[in-house]
C-alpha cells in the first residue's frame, strides 16, 4: 500500500494511474443504460457553443466529466494534490483542459485563470464543494466566478441503480457497470454583478438547493 502511495506521487505513476482511471470510467460510463431526465434542457445546452460554468458534487466526479458536451473547450478545476493530478490526466484524455488550484493552494491564481478562460469564450467545470468539503455545500468561489464573468452556472447530476459508496469525506460514488442510470442538467443560474452580501448568499443557497433537488429526482428515478 505504501509503495502504491509513493508511486502515485511520481509523475510517471500519476500518468499511469490517470490513464487507467480514464479507461475504467469510460468503460463503466458506456456500459450504463443512460436516460436523460430533461432532454429539452440537454438540447438547449448541447446545441450551442456558449460558455457555461458546469458543476457537480465532488462525490459524482467519477462520471460527471463523461456527460459534458464535447462541442466546446472546457477547463476543469483540479487540486494540485496527487489525487487531483491523477484525475487531471483522465480529464486531458477526455479532451478537457485543466486548471490546477483550490481554496487550499493556489486559489487566487486558479481563479484568475478561470476568469481569463471564460473571457476567451471557454467553459469551466468545477466541483463546488471540493476538494475537501464540507460535503454538498456550495462554496463562494463558483458564485464569485459567475458574478464577475456574467456566465451562467449549469448544475449536472447523475445517479445509477447499482453503485458503491466509498467511506470518504464526500461519500464518493462508484457506479457499477451495466447498471441503469439517469442524469440531468439544471437550468442556467445567473448571478448579478452588483449584489450585496445577502443576495450573494441567496445565490449560493439557490445553487446548492438546486443541485440537491435535482439529485433527489435522479435518485428517485433509479430507485
Amino acid at each position: 500500500m505504501r509503495i502504491l502511495k509513493r508511486f502515485s506521487k511520481t509523475k510517471y505513476g500519476q500518468k499511469s494511474i490517470g490513464f487507467l482511471f480514464y479507461l475504467i470510467t469510460k468503460f463503466i460510463c458506456f456500459s450504463i443504460r443512460w436516460k436523460c431526465y430533461d432532454e429539452d434542457q440537454k438540447s438547449n445546452i448541447f446545441n450551442n457553443k456558449n460558455q457555461y460554468i458546469f458543476c457537480c458534487w465532488h462525490n459524482r466526479l467519477f462520471l460527471g466529466p463523461h456527460l459534458l458536451p464535447r462541442n466546446r473547450i472546457i477547463n476543469a478545476l483540479q487540486s494540485s494534490h496527487s489525487d487531483g493530478m491523477i484525475t487531471s490526466i483522465a480529464f486531458k484524455y477526455l479532451g478537457m483542459k485543466v486548471i490546477l488550484g483550490s481554496t487550499l493552494k493556489g486559489g487566487m491564481q486558479a481563479f484568475r485563470k478561470m476568469v481569463k478562460c471564460v473571457n476567451n469564450g471557454e467553459s469551466i467545470a468545477i466541483t463546488p464543494d471540493g476538494p475537501k468539503g464540507p460535503n454538498e455545500m456550495v462554496k463562494e468561489g463558483v458564485i464569485k466566478l459567475a458574478q464577475i464573468t456574467g456566465t451562467p452556472i449549469i448544475p449536472l447530476v447523475w445517479s445509477t441503480e447499482k453503485f458503491k459508496q466509498v467511506n470518504s469525506w464526500d461519500g464518493f460514488v462508484i457506479p457499477f457497470p451495466f447498471s441503469r442510470g439517469v442524469y440531468s442538467f439544471g437550468k442556467p443560474i445567473y448571478v448579478k454583478k452588483k449584489i450585496n452580501e445577502k443576495d450573494f448568499e441567496a445565490s449560493r443557497l439557490k445553487l446548492e438547493n438546486e443541485i440537491k433537488r435535482l439529485t433527489k429526482i435522479v435518485n428517485n428515478e433509479v430507485s
